[in-house]
Parts: C-alpha cells; structure tokens; sequence
C-alpha cells in the first residue's frame, strides 16, 4: 500500500508580526475578538492596511489557504482509507502534523480559532490525544526527509506538463511525498535543490492552491483505482469444429 504525505510547503500562515503588532487595524481587530494582538493569524482579509510595512506584502496572511487544502485532504478518500498524512509548512519553518483522525471544522472563523490555540499550546487538543501538533524550527527540508519518502512530487507551474494520472499510476515505492505551494503569489522561498525530486505541472496557467490539490488527489484515486483492476487474461483460441464426412 502506497503512503502519500501531502505538504503544503511556504505557507503564508504566521502570528502577527511585531513590526505590526501596533497598527490600529490589528489592535481593533484582536480588541473585537477578545485577544491580545500578538496571539492573532495575520489575516490580509481583515489586516490588509498594515501590509504596507510588511516584506512579501502581496502574499502574506493567507490561513485560508491553509484551511482549503487540509479540509480537502483530511476528507479525502485516501485519507479516510489510512494512506494519506497531511502538513503544513509555514514561512517560518513551523510545522503543524496532522493526525489522519481530524475533524477540521469548516467555519473559517472557528478555524483560526483553532490555529490560534495550536501556537499557544502546542498540541490541541491535549497530548494524550493530539490531533494537531505544531513545531517549530524546521524546514522543509528536514521535514521532507523525516518523512523518509521513496519519491519526491514537486507541483509547480515551471515542471514537466504530463497526464497527472499517469504519473501517479507509475510512482516507485511505497512513500511517496507531495509538495504543493501554499501561497498565492510567487515562488517557492524554500530551497527546493535539496531535494531530490520531480516537477510536475498542471499547464500554462496559475491555478488555485485549493484546485491542484483537489486535482491531484484526484489523479491519484484515478490511479490507484485503475492499478486495482485486474486484467482479464487472454482467451484461447476457439477451433473451428471439423466437417462431419458425408
């Protein structure tokens, strides 16, 4: 059985930073929810006024991002038949590892609500039952080689254009890590040399994060689906019945 470990690398999820922690969209923002302003997601939707002072401003504060692809993975088939594991790589270096056993909720806010907590205690819900668990200072690079894969899928606009299909139908081994961006704008910050892998596209165009994860989940069921029939094997030959003599 084939293991897939999704990871959404670079991803533009963070705490907001404390050359912004001050600014009157963040103080009103984290006022109105009851927190303090340096324990909130930057979220470009609601703090967009203070990006100016931000480098990277035109990709930064995107948890939804986040929150498409593990809604997508943690309810996928290949999750729920024990063959997927999912992560999220930050632009931090923090990782969140999530148990295959997760319920996400798909309310945005009590989403956040919920990431907020996993950078305030580490682990939620409690570690004898931790269903998501956040680390810091570590790369992707350590992170993809944790995980120990037989084969390293790179999606990216710049990679080699073949059936999506066809590429998982011929993957080597028996794990097998998938790396999407999980950013809006640019390019992987990652260095991706370290890695031995291969590059995938999906064609010309910039899709959505949240689409090339749905289609390459879809690829591989396709896939997995198509190696699990059996061929029918070849009939023999019927002879022609002889003539009887007159």
């Amino acid at each position: 059985m084939t293991q897939y470990f999704f990871i959404l690398a670079d991803s533009e999820l963070e705490l907001v930073p404390k050359e912004i922690v001050n600014e009157r969209c963040i103080i009103n923002n984290a006022r109105a929810r009851g927190k303090a302003p340096e324990k909130i997601l930057l979220d470009a939707s609601h703090h967009h006024p203070a990006f100016g002072k931000l480098p990277d401003s035109e990709r930064r504060g995107r948890p939804d991002i986040v929150h498409f692809f593990l809604m997508l993975c943690t309810d996928s088939d290949l999750s729920a038949a024990g063959k997927l594991r999912a992560f999220v790589h930050t632009r931090n270096n923090d990782v969140i590892a999530v148990n295959p056993e997760t319920r996400l909720p798909a309310h945005y806010p009590r989403f956040v609500g919920l990431i907020e907590s996993l950078y305030e205690q580490r682990v939620v819900p409690s570690r004898e039952k931790a269903l998501l668990e956040l680390r810091d200072n570590v790369s992707l690079e350590t992170l993809v080689n944790a995980l120990k894969p037989d084969e390293i899928i790179v999606m990216a606009p710049e990679g080699e254009q073949v059936p999506l299909y066809e590429q998982f139908a011929t993957v080597k081994g028996e794990r097998v890590a998938v790396i999407i961006g999980g950013f809006s704008k640019g390019d992987y910050r990652s260095d991706l040399s370290k890695l031995k892998h291969t590059k995938i596209s999906l064609g010309p165009r910039l899709l959505k994060v949240w689409t090339v994860t749905a289609k390459t989940l879809s690829a591989i069921d396709y896939a997995s689906a198509a190696g699990e029939v059996t061929p029918p094997k070849p009939s023999k030959p019927r002879r022609a019945p002889k003539k009887k003599a007159a």
